[in-house]
């Protein structure tokens, strides 16, 4: 065999090995067909992505929300883990709230560590747990934790996003890691990367009426910015989640100009 004629095969059997990889792999479907073309079909199951935006908003913790509602409808008898600090400023998942936006407060499993080391190390075992379970009757859907401090260091920043990485595709589970921004956030080793913000309306304005009023409290609503995927596409835009069906939909002309999601603070009331 000649080199060319052993390039050729060795070219063949590395396309073949991926693409049969990128076919093993499920994704959640975000119901925009813009954001999910971006994504290869939507969230990629047993990857890990990084969510990140500004403080006290609530607005990373509400897209959250709205990506394991959709994820805990498509696996009903699944479990999610959320590891995160019980204590910190951005508030506490409050039960009533989740099963008022349709999420069952009994199927999420909090892990209470300010750590952010032992955060991760929580993640991991919990995605070594989905592996372990298998076939038996408690399921793992997702599993979250936040960065906290791990992404002022690059060396502990990109070993973390290799182990959990490691770890998702092991376990074969959706992961999210989330924070608030910092000032530079390697977006290299997450499947994708989003910013979220809160995207307000002035409520008191004279345009908005009686009857759209009525939407702050039934939808939220966030300008998202994905600006990392594996397929090196990009969106950015306004993104409204309305509670009673759990639909992820792109604003239209005449709600970007009188309507608006729930401010910052009452998506918090909602659901921490």
């Amino acid at each position: 065999m000649n080199k060319q004629h052993r390039f050729d095969t060795l070219k063949n059997e590395i396309w073949q090995n991926y693409f049969s990889a990128n076919k093993v792999h499920k994704t959640v479907s975000l119901d925009v067909s813009d954001i999910d073309d971006c994504l290869d079909g939507g969230l990629a199951i047993g990857r890990v992505h990084l969510i990140t935006g500004s403080g006290y908003s609530g607005a990373v913790r509400g897209f959250i929300l709205a990506i394991l509602r959709k994820i805990m409808q498509e696996n009903p008898s699944s479990y999610v883990v959320w590891c995160t600090n019980l204590n910190s400023s951005d508030g506490i998942l409050y039960g009533a709230g989740l099963a008022a936006i349709g999420i069952d407060p009994a199927r999420l499993i909090l892990v209470d560590e300010s750590h952010p080391l032992r955060g991760v190390a929580a993640m991991e075992e919990a995605l070594n747990s989905a592996r372990q379970i298998g076939e038996s009757a408690i399921q793992i859907a997702a599993v979250i934790g936040d960065y906290a401090q791990l992404a002022n260091s690059p060396d502990l920043w990109h070993k973390t996003a290799r182990r959990l990485q490691l770890a998702a595709e092991k376990g074969n589970v959706l992961t999210l890691m989330s924070g608030i921004t910092a000032r530079i956030i390697p977006a290299a080793g997450f499947e994708s990367y989003w910013q979220v913000s809160t995207a307000v309306t002035d409520v008191s304005s004279p345009h908005v009426s009686s009857q759209s009023a009525t939407y702050f409290y039934n939808n939220a609503s966030w300008d998202v910015n994905l600006s990392r995927t594996r397929s090196g596409r990009r969106w950015s835009g306004v993104l409204n989640w309305q509670f009673s069906t759990g639909r992820l939909s792109k604003r239209s002309a005449p709600e970007a100009q009188i309507n608006s999601a729930i401010p910052a603070r009452q998506i918090i009331s909602h659901v921490a």
